[in-house]
């Protein structure tokens, strides 16, 4: 191993000792009768916190992507985790300043009528100020110095020690894992090109303008440059200040209803998508709207796996589940050799677990044990990787507002309307209205609950996917309605965060 990467290592080590130190403190008080378990744990994810923030770029998106499952963590490190949301340490405006003036090639005071000292937001990557520009309020997102040199260091610190595992092991799982990693370090690099994330925020911005209650902020092109990314500011509540929230919106499960129409959109009608939802990514604006912002993951996915997908979620909403074991295959879920009368239980095992079971926890250890004691072989394909990281990370949001909530057994209202929207795009007449039904509003079924909700759902989209399935080739899309993304300073006490 080089020797940048021995140093690297040992930095990582050195790094988590206090929290493993204050891990092993936590256990320990739990068996003494004078120790106070609760706040040793309080002061070990609290060291988490801080390691990771130390650690930078990769462990804090590891971090963040954790911290969004509330659910399944106890609220000590849920809570200490979610600071990593937004949070995280600023680089000082003695830095900043410099950077954005060799950028520009002039002093602030001449670009900008106000540039705050305090960042509005940190990141892994970036840092958010909010400034004025042209009587306008905006905010001005730059790269960390030295974010490339250090997602360089840390990828291929990650590579080799997953080689080294699968040449020990020799479990195919690590190549697996491999590939995942490969997936991800593409995102990081695109997260870190500001020009790619100034396109897609351009791109989105267009093909969201059909939904009136969706916000993507304009970007001000005339101060981005590679690094700096410059867009109009948004101002409204975070989507995990639930209390906050729930004053705008009075059905939360509507909101819900809406991110599931949102990414199911993106993914199964446009292949291109939003792919890193974790809470300080949205906010509730004071009319009700949502603002989706951070633009650097932006991911694709291919034409005839977009197809595949969609069918499976319909065969899946139809209670087909022969069609959903042979979607599996196809898109590479199932290992090829598995006999298909063992995928065929997995698959419907997992499925009635997921409706069954609210709890998250219990969810995700069933579903570990149905795999593990299933035989079969289940597969991550690269261009799928983002798309299950999304639903987790969905599942986590939406825990703010009701726990246990998951895509499968409570988002059938936002996969309906994304259906429809699929059906549009193929023909030009509209579906017929259909009625909802307790399963599609989140009422879990009472007795034969797998049965009973994949006959509600059936009868649900009848009509729609009876249409996708003559649906013709694509027509035109509906004519796009203008969606205004800046709002007044004074809109929400809170500020919009990239």
């Amino acid at each position: 191993m080089p020797l940048h990467l021995r140093r690297r290592l040992f930095t990582i080590l050195r790094t988590f000792l206090p929290f493993f130190q204050a891990c092993f403190q936590a256990w320990l008080a739990g068996y003494l009768p004078w120790g106070d378990r609760t706040a040793r744990t309080a002061r070990a994810a609290q060291k988490l916190r801080e390691a990771l923030e130390q650690l930078g770029i990769v462990f804090i998106k590891v971090g963040q992507v954790v911290g969004v499952r509330t659910d399944a963590l106890s609220p000590a490190y849920a809570a200490e985790l979610a600071k990593l949301q937004d949070a995280v340490r600023p680089v000082p405006i003695h830095i900043v300043k410099p950077f954005l003036e060799r950028e520009y090639g002039r002093v602030l005071s001449e670009i900008f009528e106000r540039f705050d000292p305090d960042p509005l937001a940190t990141a892994s990557i970036g840092q958010v100020h909010r400034a004025r520009w042209r009587g306008r309020e905006i905010v001005v997102k730059f790269l960390k110095p030295d974010t490339l040199a250090l997602l360089e260091t840390d990828f291929e610190l990650i590579r080799r020690m997953a080689s080294g595992l699968r040449r020990v092991s020799r479990n195919p799982v690590w190549e697996d894992i491999l590939t995942v990693v490969g997936r991800f370090e593409a995102g990081f690099r695109e997260e870190a090109d500001f020009t790619a994330e100034r396109q897609h925020a351009v791109r989105l911005r267009e093909l969201l303008a059909t939904f009136p209650d969706v916000v993507v902020p304009e970007t001000i092109d005339e101060l981005c440059t590679p690094r700096i990314l410059a867009l109009a500011f948004v101002d409204g509540y975070r989507i995990s200040d639930a209390d906050a929230v729930r004053r705008i919106v009075r059905r939360p499960e509507r909101l819900l209803d809406r991110l599931v129409h949102l990414y199911a959109y993106m993914i199964l009608c446009e292949g291109y998508y939003h792919a890193d939802p974790h809470p300080g990514n949205f906010l509730v604006l004071p009319d009700g709207r949502l603002a989706l912002l951070d633009f650097g993951m932006v991911q694709t996915l291919r034409a005839t796996t977009r197809e595949t997908l969609a069918r499976v979620v319909e065969a899946a909403l139809r209670g087909r589940l022969d069609d959903v074991v042979d979607g599996f295959y196809r898109l590479g879920l199932v290992d090829p050799e598995t006999p298909r009368d063992l995928a065929r239980a997995a698959v419907a095992r997992i499925g009635e677990i997921n409706v069954l079971q609210s709890n998250t926890k219990n969810r995700i250890t069933a579903v570990g044990k149905a795999v593990e004691e299933s035989q079969v072989r289940f597969l991550l394909p690269e261009d799928l990787a983002y798309p299950f990281r999304l639903i987790q990370m969905l599942e986590g949001v939406a825990s703010y507002y009701q726990p246990g909530w998951n895509v499968i057994a409570d988002g059938g209202a936002g996969l309906q309307a994304a259906l429809e929207d699929l059906v549009r795009r193929t023909r030009s007449t509209r579906p017929p209205e259909i009625a909802p039904s307790a399963a599609v509003n989140g009422a879990r079924p009472a007795t034969s609950p797998v049965r009973r909700l994949f006959q509600a759902l059936q009868e649900i989209f009848e009509a729609t996917t009876e249409e996708l399935e003559q649906a013709s080739p694509p027509g035109a899309a509906p004519p796009p309605t203008t969606v205004r993304c800046e709002m007044p300073a004074a809109a929400a006490p809170v500020a919009g965060r990239l």
